[in-house]
């Protein structure tokens, strides 16, 4: 019996102890959030996909009334990307901004800002080491996901202030699709410089959002998601797309999005290919072309694919 209690008292301090490192890794999930929504900063990043390498400058400015931030691509096919409060704007050079509404940038890593109950939904938060990242220290989380299909995240922190260093999309094989990887960072009480001015200049109003409505699932049914997805129930209209779309299906487990569209088929080898983190699919039949495009493994897009009839 004492044997019996020894093992048992055993069990409960290993559980303890678990949950105690994991509530630690949340923990660091909450700073970095904190760190990229409340801190007034001037960063640079750049995104690497393979050979590919795109370079960007973010700066992030928050009042008492305001948030504010802009996004600026050093490559001159980029197009600048203003947010304020709850109202995007791309920046066209010759034509009027495009408005959309979001909390967030889509073009910055998710993870930064999905609510942590959706994440720990998704994922397990384990701490790991710390290390050295361009002179400061860096302290290591993993986020692992739950489901099989699902990629995980690593994401570095500076030690001092949260703020995400690297963030590392990792494929089932934990080798890294993508690397997002800041290479200046500086944090100030005030709103840096270039906020100041767009925070008082006058931009137009959000429009009305349309709705894909009109092909989302008309001609075709999808039978089969993956886990933990839904289908978005009035996913944006894609006027590019709509005179030859047969149907159209947009899903998202809340911090990924997975498109899957329907046309009439092009004859055209069924083929995969990945860009970074992003799976194109395309499974070409005799009538129609399934596309399945997405933060997904190939083995999911081509169960999609399949799922449609």
């Amino acid at each position: 019996m004492r044997f019996t209690g020894f093992c048992s008292a055993l069990i409960l301090v290993s559980l303890s102890a678990a949950a105690s490192a994991e509530q630690t890794a949340w923990d660091l999930f909450d700073k970095v959030q904190h760190a990229v929504k409340q801190y007034n900063f001037d960063a640079s990043f750049v995104v690497l996909k393979g050979t590919k390498v795109d370079t960007y400058r973010w700066l992030h400015g928050k009042t008492e009334q305001h948030e504010i931030e802009h996004l600026i691509p050093l490559d001159t096919s980029g197009v600048d990307i203003l947010r304020r409060d709850a109202l995007v704007y791309y920046l066209l050079a010759d034509r009027p901004p495009f408005v959309t509404r979001s909390d967030s940038i889509a073009e910055l890593p998710a993870v930064l800002f999905e609510p942590r109950a959706n994440i720990e939904q998704l994922y397990h938060a384990v701490a790991g080491s710390n290390s050295v990242m361009s002179g400061r220290t860096a302290q290591l989380l993993r986020l692992t996901a739950k489901d099989n299909g699902r990629y995980d995240y690593w994401l570095w922190l500076d030690d001092q202030t949260g703020f995400p260093l690297r963030i590392d999309t990792m494929s089932e094989q934990q080798n890294a699709l993508e690397r997002w990887l800041v290479t200046h960072m500086q944090i100030a009480p005030q709103l840096p410089e270039g906020l100041v001015a767009l925070l008082q200049t006058d931009l137009p109003a959000a429009p009305e959002l349309a709705t894909a409505t009109n092909v989302t699932g008309k001609s075709h049914q999808l039978n089969w998601l993956p886990q933990g997805y839904t289908e978005v129930s009035e996913p944006a209209a894609l006027p590019q797309l709509d005179s030859n779309l047969l149907s159209y299906w947009l899903l998202s487990d809340g911090l990924h999005q997975v498109s899957v569209f329907v046309q009439n088929s092009q004859r055209l080898p069924t083929q995969a290919y990945r860009d970074g983190a992003t799976t194109i699919y395309v499974q070409s039949g005799s009538q129609v072309e399934v596309t399945v495009i997405g933060p997904v493994s190939i083995d999911t897009a081509r169960q999609l694919a399949a799922a449609v009839h």
